[in-house]
């Protein structure tokens, strides 16, 4: 067969973009354009991983001969990023307005999960603790105690989109144009009359998280999410000029996480900016943290 080039969206946590190779019965995926984890069929049936293979330098793991159709497919193939095939997106609805509220999952295919199950948007991977809120910080250095006694910036930001769904969360599956019109389909809890509704790109978050909130400080904590993950949101392909601009500003301040991944942007609104970022994150290369790994996991 014909290899595919495509990309994929990693949500719920969002982790950012895996651009895959596929050849049938072998595939590589990378998470920032240069490592690929090849993974191919073993005759048996089942799928393993058979190494790894970095752009520039060849095979770094693994056998040579294990997947050749594959190899040929990276090494002749178009320029990163490949296009986003997760039309597909499931959302969680704001509990008064019905509208999408966090996406939560996507797919390649139309509703893929069942319909039932409980569901909850999730920030962050559960290890991961490095996340701070301006917002919280500002808030808590004027309180006599910290806000929430231990709860962490994580569970604060956890509770503060999941509140606005319950008591009862409701999620739909909308299949999205190339002009962010969603049409939806089934999902949990959801009002037989709500199947087949159109939605049009304006009523979706162009984000993970709507930002319109009636709380000065909720508006702040989801603003400060945004800002956090900036580096990965900036994969997105479908941003408006204001919205990747302002990205681009607070990616820069994680240099780190924006090294990782440039070599998948789309778009960049300031190229002078961007190449100051990274040659000040590659002087801090040296200090990464192993707190970041939580992106390819």
């Amino acid at each position: 067969m014909y290899p595919r080039y495509y990309a994929l969206r990693r949500v719920n946590p969002y982790r950012g973009v895996v651009e895959v190779v596929d050849v049938g019965d072998a595939t590589a995926h990378s998470y920032d354009g240069r490592t690929w984890h090849l993974r191919a069929d073993d005759g048996n049936g089942l799928v393993r991983p058979v190494g790894v293979w970095e752009e520039g330098i060849g095979w770094k793991v693994g056998r040579p001969d294990a997947a050749p159709d594959l190899i040929a497919a990276l090494e002749t193939r178009p320029p990163l990023p490949f296009p986003i095939f997760d039309t597909w997106e499931l959302w969680l609805l704001h509990r008064e307005t019905g509208l999408p509220l966090a996406i939560i999952d996507t797919a390649r295919t139309g509703e893929p999960r069942p319909e039932g199950r409980e569901v909850a948007w999730h920030p962050f991977v559960t290890s991961y603790t490095g996340f701070r809120s301006a917002a919280l910080m500002e808030r808590e250095k004027r309180a006599t105690s910290q806000v929430g006694g231990d709860t962490s910036h994580k569970d604060m930001l956890s509770r503060i989109v999941n509140h606005a769904s319950r008591p009862h969360p409701m999620t739909q599956w909308f299949h999205r144009d190339q002009t962010g019109v969603g049409k939806g389909e089934g999902g949990a809890r959801l009002p037989h009359a709500w199947r087949g509704r159109q939605l049009p790109a304006e009523a979706f978050p162009e984000l993970l998280v709507r930002e319109d909130w009636n709380s000065r400080l909720e508006q702040s904590v989801i603003a400060d999410y945004h800002g956090w993950l900036a580096p990965l949101l900036l994969l997105w392909p479908r941003l408006t000029p204001a919205t990747r601009d302002r990205l681009e500003a607070l990616a820069c301040e994680r240099p780190r996480w924006l090294l990782r991944v440039h070599c998948l942007l789309p778009q960049v609104v300031n190229p002078a900016r961007l190449k100051a970022a990274l040659v000040a994150a590659r002087m801090e290369q040296a200090q990464a943290s192993s707190d970041d790994n939580w992106i390819e996991n």
